[in-house]
């Protein structure tokens, strides 16, 4: 792939575009999301330059943490959460809402660069004059054009989903730097071309957070080490005992262990985690389903350190650019891997045997369950200390 954009063909290109485009993505993982929102930000500021009219359909879940991160942008949130739980007058109203408000934008061209159903759906409902499915594996039926993109088995190099996601705007020829290959600043950022988070802009903290925070037991002065336990997926879970004596040694090393999560299964996480930890004394604050997703982005700005397993908030760490470890199993690290610099991202693929998939290991998923405490610690540059 290019790393620098022919300007007359950026002319005639610009010349072609649609003026009303819709991209449909309401995916519910928030890694994948940031890990996407860089791009579409620079798409949105090129759309802004050439006075092409965007939407953005994400989901509600994200309102808040990216209220500031696509200036200009019309916004549709689709509501999940209400839809989740069953169908009523209300959840009805809002799915209504949310379809009505992408067909009033009348979009000459709708696309999706999630293979995901609900991307699918609303897409084919956009009224778009064309619409645009991301991928030839799972949805073709009421789509325009259908893109080919490899999701795996890409080339050295380009194996990060961020690849993906940018291949589908170059198959669109949708622009994501100026006509002279530049971000449009000082003509030497190729950061359109360079995989990277979105850029947040995490709220301030408010005293009323900062008051909860110390009545849940943080001690502000005292260097903080955000742990996040839980996992959406068995087989991205470390175990509880490893969580365990890491809380410990970063106690040792006079970190306050925090952890974090949402929903049933971190509560339980973390539960387990309280429980093992006072049977010798000790003591770690636990903020499970305490805090927003903009008030776990303004935790994260003060963390010193976060280790967590492949997960939203992991990504979101990395994104603010704290320093950290994420802990990785059977899934591809190639497609999945953090993009931030002071990430460090661990898996003993290498323990597990080469026929072992996500779903069927044949050996208890030696990749994930063979890291131990202690190479967490070196990663973290703790080791020792």
């Amino acid at each position: 792939m290019p790393s620098t954009v022919n300007r007359a063909a950026v002319n005639r290109q610009s010349q072609t575009l649609p003026r009303r485009i819709a991209l449909i993505n309401p995916t519910k993982f928030l890694g994948n999301l940031l890990l996407a929102g860089g791009l579409i930000q620079q798409f949105s500021e090129r759309c802004q330059q050439q006075q092409i009219a965007l939407l953005v359909v994400l989901d509600e879940s994200f309102r808040e943490l990216f209220a500031d991160a696509l200036p200009g942008v019309q916004l549709v949130y689709y509501p999940r959460r209400a839809l989740s739980g069953g169908v009523s007058l209300t959840s009805l109203r809002l799915w209504l809402d949310c379809v009505r408000s992408i067909r009033g934008f009348a979009a000459d061209m709708a696309f999706t660069i999630e293979e995901d159903s609900v991307c699918h759906r609303l897409a084919h409902l956009s009224g778009a004059r064309h619409k645009v499915s991301s991928t030839v594996h799972r949805y073709h039926w009421g789509f325009d054009q259908v893109l080919d993109i490899p999701r795996s088995g890409r080339a050295a190099g380009e194996e990060g989903i961020w690849y993906s996601f940018r291949d589908v705007f170059t198959a669109l020829a949708l622009p994501l730097t100026d006509a002279d290959g530049t971000d449009g600043t000082d003509g030497t950022d190729e950061r359109a071309l360079t995989p990277d988070y979105v850029r947040l802009k995490p709220l301030a903290p408010a005293a009323q957070l900062t008051e909860r925070l110390v009545a849940a037991g943080l001690q502000p002065a005292r260097p903080m080490a955000v742990l996040h336990a839980g996992a959406s997926k068995h087989y991205k879970q470390w175990p509880v005992p490893q969580f365990v004596t890491l809380a410990r040694l970063l106690a040792v090393q006079g970190y306050q262990p925090v952890l974090i999560g949402a929903g049933p299964r971190d509560i339980e996480v973390n539960r387990a985690i309280r429980e093992a930890l006072a049977e010798t004394g000790e003591t770690c604050v636990d903020l499970a389903d305490q805090l927003s997703l903009a008030e776990l982005a303004s935790l994260l700005t003060r963390a010193d350190i976060m280790v967590g397993n492949d997960s939203g908030p992991s990504h979101l760490a990395s994104a603010l650019g704290v320093a950290g470890v994420v802990i990785f199993g059977p899934t591809e690290l190639a497609i999945w891997a953090p993009l931030g610099a002071q990430t460090r991202a661990l898996q003993h693929r290498q323990a597990c045997a080469p026929t072992c998939t996500r779903h069927h290991c044949l050996r208890q998923y030696a990749c994930l369950q063979s890291i131990t405490p202690q190479q967490v610690m070196q990663a973290l540059d703790l080791a020792g200390k």
